[in-house]
C-alpha cells in the first residue's frame, strides 16, 4: 500500500497487479458540495461552474488518461438546505464513504522501470482555480514472489471524446439539461513469473441531470442519473460491474418560511465474474433513501417546529454478504426509529 502523498511515485519492479483507490468527494465547502446542482455562468442560480454541473474523476500516469470513474453524488448530513432529512438516518455512503477504484494493471510495466512517475487525480469540470473537491489516494500492489523485476507494455490506448453539454431554458421555472459523458479502454501484458498475463480495462461513464427553480430559488429541484459501466479482463477472468446513482428531490419555501424537502437517492452496483465465459461469483447492492422534512427557517432553533419522515433500505447479495443476503430497512420519524426490519 503506498500512499499517494506527492504526484511521484516509484513502484516496486515487480508489481504484477496495480489498483488505485480514490477517495474523492465534494467535501471542502462551497459550491462544489452540491456540485449536481451547479449551472453555466449564464443562468441565473447561486451555485456557478462554467462548464455546468458535469463532474468526472481521472487518474493520469505521466500525463496520459489512465482512468475514468463518475463521483458518487454525497449528501451530507445537513444537505439539501434541510438537516430534519438526516435526524435520525444519513444518506447512503455519507458516514461510510467509498473509494473510487481504478484498475492500473495495464501501467505496470511502464512504472516497474524503477523510475519514479507521475501518478496524478484530478475531477474534470470543477472551475479553473476552485477548491472544494477532496481526493486522498492509495495504491494498492500486488508483487511477483519469484520475480525481481516483471516487464511487459501498454498495447492499448483507446479514448473516446468527453462529452458535456448544458442547455439552460429560461422562464418562470428555468431549466438546465445537463448530458455527459467520456469512454476510456487501455491494455498491456505482463511477462511474470507464472505466464504471460494481458489485461485490458473497458470503462464508460455517462450523467443526465434535469434541474428546475424560480428567481429567489424558492423552488430548486433536481432529478437525476449517472452511470459508470466497468469491465475488466484479466487473464481467463472477466469481471462486469455497472453501477448506478440517482437522485430525485425539490425543496419548496411556503408561506410563513416553512421549508420542505423531499428528497429520494439510489446507490446500486450489479457485479458478475466469468471465468472462461461463465459466472463463477455475482453480487448486487441496492441502497436506497427517501425524505421528507419540513422546518421553520429564519428563527431560533427551539422555534423550527420541524417535522420529518425517513426510511432507508439497505440490501446486498452475493459476496460480501453475510450468508450471501442482507437486507435491513430503517424508518424514522420526527427524529424517532419507527421501524428496524431485517429480511432474509
Amino acid at each position: 500500500v503506498l500512499p499517494l502523498t506527492t504526484p511521484a511515485v516509484t513502484t516496486p519492479r515487480n508489481t504484477e497487479r496495480l489498483l488505485a483507490e480514490v477517495y474523492a468527494t465534494g467535501s471542502g465547502g462551497g459550491c462544489e458540495e452540491y456540485w449536481y446542482l451547479t449551472t453555466p455562468d449564464a443562468a441565473p442560480y447561486s451555485c456557478k461552474a462554467a462548464d455546468g454541473p458535469h463532474r468526472e474523476v481521472r487518474v493520469l500516469v505521466d500525463g496520459q488518461l489512465a482512468g475514468i470513474a463518475a463521483p458518487f453524488p454525497t449528501v451530507w448530513t445537513g444537505g439539501w438546505s434541510n438537516p430534519f432529512l438526516w435526524y435520525v438516518t444519513p444518506g447512503p455512503r455519507a458516514f461510510d464513504v467509498q473509494p473510487v477504484l481504478y484498475d492500473l494493471t495495464p501501467y505496470a510495466a511502464l512504472l516497474n522501470d524503477g523510475r519514479p512517475h507521475r501518478i496524478e487525480v484530478s475531477v474534470a469540470g470543477v472551475p479553473a482555480g476552485q477548491s472544494g473537491w477532496s481526493t486522498p489516494t492509495n495504491l494498492l500492489l500486488w508483487q511477483d514472489e519469484a520475480r525481481a523485476v516483471v516487464t511487459g507494455a501498454l498495447t492499448r490506448h483507446d479514448e473516446g471524446e468527453p462529452a458535456n453539454s448544458s442547455r439552460w431554458t429560461p422562464g418562470t421555472e428555468h431549466r438546465l439539461d445537463t448530458e455527459g459523458g467520456h469512454r476510456l479502454t487501455v491494455a498491456g501484458y505482463l511477462d511474470t513469473s507464472h505466464g504471460r498475463i494481458t489485461t485490458t480495462v473497458s470503462r464508460e461513464v455517462r450523467g443526465a441531470s434535469v434541474h428546475r427553480w424560480t428567481d429567489g430559488e424558492g423552488l430548486d429541484a433536481l432529478t437525476a442519473t449517472w452511470t459508470d459501466r466497468e469491465e475488466v479482463a484479466r487473464g481467463a477472468t472477466t469481471t462486469r460491474t455497472e453501477r448506478t446513482y440517482t437522485m430525485d428531490g425539490v425543496t419548496t419555501l411556503g408561506a410563513g418560511d416553512r421549508l420542505r424537502t423531499v428528497l429520494s437517492l439510489g446507490d446500486r452496483a450489479d457485479t458478475v465474474t466469468l471465468r472462461g465465459g461463465r459466472p463463477v461469483d455475482s453480487s448486487r447492492l441496492d441502497d436506497r433513501y427517501t425524505g421528507d422534512a419540513t422546518y421553520t427557517t429564519n428563527v431560533p432553533r427551539d422555534q423550527r417546529h420541524a417535522v420529518g419522515t425517513t426510511t432507508a433500505r439497505h440490501r446486498l447479495y452475493g459476496a460480501g454478504a453475510p450468508g450471501g443476503c442482507y437486507d435491513r430497512t430503517v424508518a424514522t420519524a420526527q427524529g424517532t426509529v419507527t421501524v428496524d426490519r431485517r429480511r432474509c
